[in-house]
């Protein structure tokens, strides 16, 4: 078994255009996929020119990606309305769900989706709630897990920020291999559309 560690950020464009690669190191029977939230950005409402340079990434990223951005979420941008993105709560959930059930994946992308396709505020505790409700955690449950993890989320994200340091990568998306103690960067922007081709390079590690 090979472990390859995610550095992500789940308001990161570039990590939603890295989803169906890091889906495919999620099922590959050969990989335990490690994640690490890495905290771009703590609670902040978008000004304009927030909002205008995120409309030029979402485009290079769909271009160089095929991944989606609606036109809801892209109207969304463009209108006057207050958007907050909170790269603490939505890693908070992230890993409540990986303690619950080994699903902290699936909480990313569900967020993702709830964020650059649906045009949903992912910083709103009862919208990251009703995800939870829809991958199947009981309410109390979640709420509980999310009030005591509350209390740790900065630490873990300092934690990878260092390891991020120590390893001297930085960025996100980022894939580190480890394999017999040795760690290696898994070089991945050439694969954004070549899907076959990366599932081939998983498949030899």
């Amino acid at each position: 078994m090979v472990t390859v560690h995610y550095f992500f950020d789940p308001m990161c464009g570039w990590c939603y255009g890295a989803t169906p690669l890091a889906e495919i190191l999620q099922v590959a029977p050969n990989i335990n996929l490690v994640l690490h939230a890495g905290g771009m950005i703590h609670r902040r409402e978008m000004d304009d020119d927030f909002r205008t340079m995120a409309q030029g990434f979402d485009k290079k990223i769909a271009l160089q990606t095929g991944q989606l951005f609606s036109k809801e979420y892209r109207d969304r941008l463009s209108s006057n309305k207050t958007i907050i993105l909170d790269s603490y709560i939505t890693a908070q959930a992230v890993s409540v769900m990986e303690q619950l059930c080994g699903r902290g994946f699936d909480m990313l992308k569900a967020i993702q989706k709830a964020h650059y396709q649906l045009a949903i505020d992912v910083s709103d505790q009862r919208i990251l709630t009703s995800i939870a409700d829809q991958l199947g955690i009981s309410q109390s449950e979640w709420l509980n897990l999310m009030r005591l993890k509350g209390v740790h989320i900065v630490d873990d994200i300092q934690q990878s920020q260092q390891l991020m340091k120590q390893w001297g990568v930085s960025g996100f998306p980022t894939f580190i291999i480890e394999k017999e103690g040795s760690l290696a960067i898994l070089s991945h922007e050439n694969y954004y559309q070549a899907h076959n081709q990366f599932k081939a390079l998983i498949n030899q590690l």
